[in-house]
């Protein structure tokens, strides 16, 4: 359990002392440690994947969205995420204290009751030597990105193979490939994305959560934030000015930052400043 930022960033730099990584590693906060690593289009049974992604597309260029559907699929499910739409993403980010932030956000079970938040560290480097063959192909990260975004349509594997095959001359796609998640950095299509300093796991065949898959249990790492000490931890990170506003760099942070804060340059919650204004007896 950490209590505050200095021990968080030791517990960063231990883990980047024991994976040695030669590339940042992706971090990710919840709010709650028993969240699993699932994708939000598999976290209920009553979506349809393809149905979602239909949807979306419908509407796209009535909001200036006008991406290629199948050649720019990966793009496509990347701004659908950024507007809290389910997709087979996962969101992760290569600033620590922006997951530091993310994890300490809620205190509240549904039943009222505090919980406990955490942070996961991920090394998707090491994972991805464990998961891709034909390291040597030029276009294989490309590949398996694609591979797996057209599985959001629907899309059956002899199809997806057919369409690699065309488009990279790669006739050696196997099923088993695309199985796992797989890890990358994000195209910067917005600004919540290039803030955030976001990255994906996106998952391919097996909707299972990233941390049962044998590759990747090696390649992470959880540290725990105890639920009575996300109130201050926050308050140290609005002192490094991570906050609502530059983690949300548009209105909807800067609501959000008014609302807890009462302006973008409050170091103190509203809440806190309300009890000092607070009539005594």
């Amino acid at each position: 359990m950490v209590k505050d930022i200095e021990q968080y960033l030791t517990e960063v730099k231990n883990a980047y002392s024991d994976f040695k990584p030669k590339k940042h590693l992706f971090f990710r906060g919840h709010s709650s440690c028993w969240f699993r690593l699932c994708p939000s289009v598999f976290r209920n049974p009553f979506y349809n994947e393809k149905d979602i992604v239909l949807d979306f597309k419908q509407y796209a260029p009535f909001h200036n969205i006008n991406y290629d559907f199948i050649d720019e699929r990966d793009k496509v499910l990347a701004d659908m995420q950024h507007y809290e739409i389910p997709t087979r993403l996962l969101d992760w980010t290569l600033a620590p204290l922006n997951a530091l932030f993310f994890a300490c956000l809620e205190n509240k079970e549904k039943d009222g009751k505090e919980k406990d938040g955490q942070v996961i560290i991920f090394d998707p480097w090491k994972y991805w030597k464990e998961i891709v063959r034909d390291k040597e192909v030029p276009e294989i990260h490309n590949i398996h990105i694609l591979s797996r975004a057209l599985l959001s349509g629907g899309w059956d594997f002899g199809k997806i193979a057919k369409y690699i095959s065309k488009k990279y001359d790669y006739e050696s796609l196997k099923p088993e490939d695309i199985y796992n998640p797989f890890a990358y950095v994000a195209s910067y299509t917005n600004n919540r994305i290039l803030h955030q300093r976001g990255c994906f796991t996106i998952h391919g065949i097996c909707k299972e959560p990233l941390e049962t898959f044998q590759e990747a249990f090696s390649c992470i790492r959880r540290i725990n934030i105890e639920a009575k000490y996300k109130a201050s931890l926050l308050k140290e990170l609005n002192y490094l000015y991570v906050n609502h506003y530059s983690i949300y760099p548009d209105f909807d942070g800067m609501q959000k930052m008014i609302k807890a804060k009462g302006s973008l340059f409050n170091i103190h919650s509203v809440a806190s400043q309300m009890e000092i204004f607070e009539p005594v007896g």
